[in-house]
């Protein structure tokens, strides 16, 4: 996709025009819940707009994404994130134990990956270190909705299919009708 379109969600686009409010929450989330060497791990970030933005506030970041190009493409664009950005696919346990986050964020790729994400949670849940994990998704309620509905179709069914502790949780609704949901989880 980044191949033959460079911005093919507009995110860059959107952030630098202060729209995309779905950032500015991750980011609150990450600062309630920081610490002293916080780590985080972005899965899916594409252009890690979110990780940069926790990189200036000193938090360690990390991002992976399944796209060579634009993992290539960030490196450039960022290089202060470069040694820490990789190609990678969803279920990369290997490499998620060996970087330890203490949050992991999950921000709009959950359509993308949801024959993986039972196994996702799974392995998340298992973990022997208390691990925070920020999801945020669009959603688009069940009779408009028509892709993976048989999962989740706005934010109480998403809890539901997550089943965590839950430290926050909200949902937006916007002018079009989609609905942004977000929520906070641990896994201990």
């Amino acid at each position: 996709m980044y191949q033959k379109i460079s911005d093919p969600w507009k995110l860059l686009e959107k952030n630098k025009s202060g729209l995309n409010l779905n950032y500015q929450v991750i980011l609150n989330y990450c600062e309630q819940i920081r610490f002293s060497k916080t780590k985080t791990l972005e899965i899916g970030c594409g252009y890690p707009q979110i990780s940069y933005e926790l990189y200036k506030k000193k938090f360690t970041v990390y991002g992976t994404d399944i796209s060579k190009t634009v993992i290539e493409k960030s490196k450039k664009k960022y290089p202060e994130l470069k040694n820490n950005l990789y190609v990678s696919n969803f279920l990369n346990f290997f490499l998620y134990q060996k970087i330890k986050p203490d949050i992991i964020i999950l921000s709009d790729i959950s359509w993308y990956v949801l024959p993986d994400l039972k196994k996702f949670i799974e392995w998340y849940k298992n973990l022997k270190k208390k691990t925070y994990l920020i999801h945020s998704l669009a959603v688009y309620g069940k009779k408009k909705q028509k892709y993976g509905k048989e999962y989740f179709y706005d934010l109480n069914t998403i809890k539901s299919y997550f089943k965590l502790k839950y430290l926050s949780s909200g949902y937006i609704e916007n002018i079009d009708s989609d609905c942004h949901t977000f929520f906070l989880g641990v896994n201990k």
